[in-house]
């Protein structure tokens, strides 16, 4: 009673006065509040909260623990007849977070009564910047201590609150918020106590306070947070850029075949492009899923018709199979290039590729490669490179075409990029051809083991051979660990030119997975290797 004996008697003395909340969020012990050095509030105890009480519109209000001395001041400077909420926060005596009391504009009422009227005050010292979350949803951005957020019309519900350091989809806590019945009301939630507090003090936490005083505290719940793992990788010849996610800047000043690691972003997100600096000039949207990894690439050329400015997606593995191969994608991002073959050490790895599309994984056996890029069915080399990947077993990566195959003066010349999962990009270097140049006349007379056919295939694939003498002959199919898969041949054949063929079966008729293969041709004490991809 003594408490609203004080204010009713604050409240008529007062002529010119606004109408002010006091919410006590500073975890410090029970205090007493002094208007112009005459007690308001007494006892006012740790999250808890005054209705609606009238102050003068120029006041000083003083701070003190429980009948003690006033320890700090604060002047106000109202408006007649506004709404206001202050809240205590900080810590008594500390340098960094120290007592203060912050104010903002209240509101008594939702705009209808389907929605309710959201405030949120972040009064968490050691707690950074936050994002906070409904139901999945970005509801509030990059919050830092000691602000509130306007209101928000939210619509009457239930909802998982999840609150992440800003940019973040790691919930570091989540709050049921029960809204359904409180249509036509409005309210402030406050992030309250420690995010990690030592002894005594109070764990963090959500409270909610309506203008009639009422304050209760939001218990904890399950995170409602789903994401995808995206890297994006800068292949479009465009100056450094900004990149937003759902209009807000995600990552600044991303320079031309950059990449980044591994983002957490939203399963619904909008991904933005923008010059650094400057404003968005594309925006793409993305549908992705929960937990999926993928590898976005920007490609294309702003303002061209032909090859405009894009944003393409692919699946992302974050290793191989093993720790003795190396999971390649391959991605065509070079505009003024056909369709392409590639051959790693002469040998056919990714075939028919056209600009802007993705190879699937390939695990490849680690080592050292020279890898030649081809127009599709020609075997003379437009460029090649040096792949050495003999440290990167375990590892994945995406290699792409990058630059113009005839660029002009101020272009990027073609190359090939190697990007991994971490962000780690490394330029391959140019390198000799490793395409032999033969005579291509049939010659029955000589020993040899064709490179399979179609390669990649699935599931049938074709492999043809010649022998210079009729001969036994066994052609048999090995897994990369050396242990036989399967055998073809095992026989006599004439002299000339042979083919047999595999369906991606072992010996005991079952299918076998994806991968590279090796096939074997034995004759006598001479052999023959070659490697082939089975691609499901």
């Amino acid at each position: 009673m003594k408490r609203i004996t004080l204010m009713t008697v604050l409240s008529i003395l007062y002529s010119q006065s606004a109408q002010v909340q006091i919410f006590h969020n500073s975890p410090s012990p029970t205090v007493d509040v002094y208007v112009d050095a005459s007690l308001a509030l007494e006892d006012f105890e740790y999250r808890t909260s005054t209705a609606l009480i009238d102050l003068p519109i120029n006041a000083e209000v003083g701070i003190a623990p429980a009948d003690g001395d006033i320890i700090a001041t604060f002047p106000f400077e109202l408006e007649e007849n506004g709404k206001y909420v202050v809240a205590a926060s900080g810590i008594v005596g500390d340098e960094a977070t120290p007592f203060n009391l912050i104010a903002s504009t209240l509101e008594e009422e939702a705009a209808d009564d389907v929605s309710f009227a959201l405030k949120v005050m972040h009064g968490v010292t050691d707690a950074p910047a936050v994002d906070i979350y409904a139901d999945g949803n970005l509801l509030v951005e990059n919050l830092a201590y000691g602000e509130f957020q306007g209101y928000l019309q939210v619509p009457v519900g239930d909802y998982t609150l999840d609150i992440t350091a800003h940019g973040s989809l790691e919930p570091v806590a989540s709050f049921s918020a029960p809204l359904s019945t409180y249509g036509g009301v409005s309210g402030v939630v406050y992030a309250s106590g420690f995010l990690a507090p030592s002894g005594d003090q109070p764990s963090f936490g959500l409270l909610l306070n309506t203008p009639s005083g009422y304050v209760v505290e939001l218990p904890a719940a399950e995170s409602a947070l789903t994401s995808a793992k995206v890297q994006i990788v800068h292949n479009s010849p465009y100056p450094t850029v900004d990149i937003y996610v759902d209009g807000a800047m995600a990552l600044e000043g991303v320079a031309y075949r950059a990449s980044t690691g591994l983002l957490d972003l939203p399963l619904d997100a909008e991904v933005g492009i923008a010059p650094t600096g400057d404003d968005v000039i594309a925006t793409f949207p993305f549908q992705l899923e929960d937990d999926g990894t993928y590898v976005v690439m920007a490609t294309g050329i702003v303002g061209d018709e032909d090859y405009p400015f894009d944003l393409l997606a692919s699946s992302l593995d974050q290793a191989a199979a093993d720790d003795e191969s190396f999971a390649l994608k391959v991605m065509h991002g070079v505009t003024d290039a056909p369709s392409v073959d590639i051959y790693a050490d002469g040998n056919i790895l990714v075939e028919n590729l056209a600009y802007g599309e993705f190879q699937g994984y390939i695990q490849v056996p680690v080592g050292n490669y020279t890898l030649d890029i081809t127009g599709h069915g020609s075997t003379e080399s437009v460029a090649s490179f040096s792949a050495p990947l003999s440290t990167y077993g375990g590892v994945s990566g995406v290699v792409y075409a990058s630059g113009f195959l005839n660029p002009a003066a101020d272009d990027s010349a073609f190359t090939l990029i190697l990007t991994t999962p971490s962000g780690y990009v490394v330029e391959l270097p140019a390198a000799e051809t490793a395409l032999a140049i033969e005579d291509k006349e049939l010659n029955p007379n000589r020993f040899g083991l064709m490179q399979n056919y179609p390669n990649p295939f699935n599931p049938v694939t074709t492999i043809s051979y010649n022998i210079e003498f009729g001969s036994i002959v066994n052609i048999a199919v090995y897994d990369l660990l050396g242990n036989l898969v399967k055998e073809l041949v095992n026989g006599y054949n004439s002299a000339g030119y042979n083919s047999t063929t595999w369906n991606a079966t072992n010996q005991a008729g079952e299918d076998v997975s994806s991968g590279i293969y090796l096939y074997k041709m034995q004759i006598g004490e001479s052999n023959q290797f070659k490697r082939m991809i089975l691609m499901k």
